[in-house]
């Protein structure tokens, strides 16, 4: 098992995506940490209860680890019904988004680097969206923000951190069949055009990404920094 051995953090880890990564790594040999609100029935994560969006509650949570050589950034919020055009968004739905999506990626990534340096085989991953690429996020202004920023956040860690050891990748999934966007998909004119725009014609189900998630953590994947990969039906390249 190819990560037998390694240890990652994976933010999220209880929701759609976060949870097939974590199972992912898991069944690649590796202990995994899940730092979330909500604890899964699934115990066979280490389990820590944080608040991603709160400085104090980050720190406290990575003083339960030990020794890490990766983390995962999974956890996001796209607040559908809310989120809008520019001149119509809310400044809590705005803040929300942020505080989530790009204040918890950075927090998550500044506790994590420590134990990252020390490993010497130190591995980010985030989890960005075309909607931080694309016009694919028309209609949704905080979170397109959120993960164009998340994505420049991984350029800046893969510059500062090259002389460490740490290297620092995005993962750019489609349309993933999750309940983060199930108001989305269950809409009967939303759902079917996200179909439509995405030439593989499917909507992607989170296993389709743990091949690239775990081969960017391990060494294998050793002269891969600073760039986006998109796993994402053909949608960013059409």
């Amino acid at each position: 098992m190819k990560l037998s051995g390694y240890h990652v953090a994976i933010t999220g880890g209880s929701g759609g995506i976060g949870s097939a990564l974590a199972t992912g790594l898991l069944e690649d040999g590796a202990t995994v940490y899940n730092l979330d609100f909500v604890k899964p029935a699934d115990e066979s994560f280490k389990f820590i209860s944080v608040d991603l969006s709160d400085e104090n509650s980050v720190k406290e949570a990575f003083k339960k680890i030990e020794k890490l050589d990766a983390i995962i950034v999974a956890a996001g919020v796209q607040l559908v019904g809310s989120d809008s055009k520019i001149g119509e968004v809310t400044l809590d739905t705005w803040r929300r988004t942020i505080d989530i999506n790009l204040t918890g990626a950075f927090l998550s990534v500044k506790y994590a680097m420590p134990f990252l340096v020390k490993s010497g085989r130190g591995s980010v991953v985030l989890i960005g969206s075309p909607t931080g690429i694309t016009m694919e996020g028309a209609g949704y202004t905080a979170y397109g923000a959120s993960k164009a920023g998340m994505m420049g956040l991984s350029r800046i860690i893969a510059a500062d951190y090259k002389e460490d050891g740490v290297r620092s990748n995005v993962v750019v999934p489609g349309t993933m069949s999750t309940p983060l966007i199930k108001k989305i998909w269950d809409d009967p004119e939303k759902g079917p055009d996200l179909i439509r725009r995405t030439p593989l014609g499917r909507m992607g189900d989170p296993r389709d990404l743990i091949g690239i998630v775990n081969w960017l953590v391990s060494t294998d994947s050793s002269f891969a920094t600073g760039a986006s990969y998109a796993v994402d039906g053909g949608m960013t390249a059409r």
